[in-house]
């Protein structure tokens, strides 16, 4: 399992808003920008592929959602898309502090 996985695997009661609080704590811990670029472009292909209102999803997305951790953050198709979106600001944050 690489580090994204083990950074980002967080227990399974945790609330939508305690997620997107660790997701960013374990970012600001990252300080490989390829990793970080990595975890970018996952993002981002959930951004373009994912469709919260459709019950089966294409594999690659399947794959990223397990491997961030986030498939039951994603149930509820209205806060999904604004998940994933936090979490590309979040993750889009730490890459550009981390250029500068």
């Amino acid at each position: 399992m690489n580090s994204i996985q083990k950074n980002l695997q967080s227990p399974s009661s945790i609330s939508e808003d305690d997620f997107l609080v660790s997701f960013e704590k374990r970012v600001q811990l990252m300080e490989d920008s390829i990793e970080i670029e990595l975890l970018m472009k996952k993002l981002q292909f959930l951004g373009m592929n994912f469709d919260p209102f459709q019950n089966k999803h294409e594999s690659e997305c399947e794959r990223i959602l397990e491997q961030l951790d986030l498939s039951r953050h994603l149930l509820n198709p209205y806060l999904a898309t604004n998940i994933v979106l936090r979490l590309l600001d979040i993750t889009e944050e730490r890459l550009n502090n981390l250029k500068q």
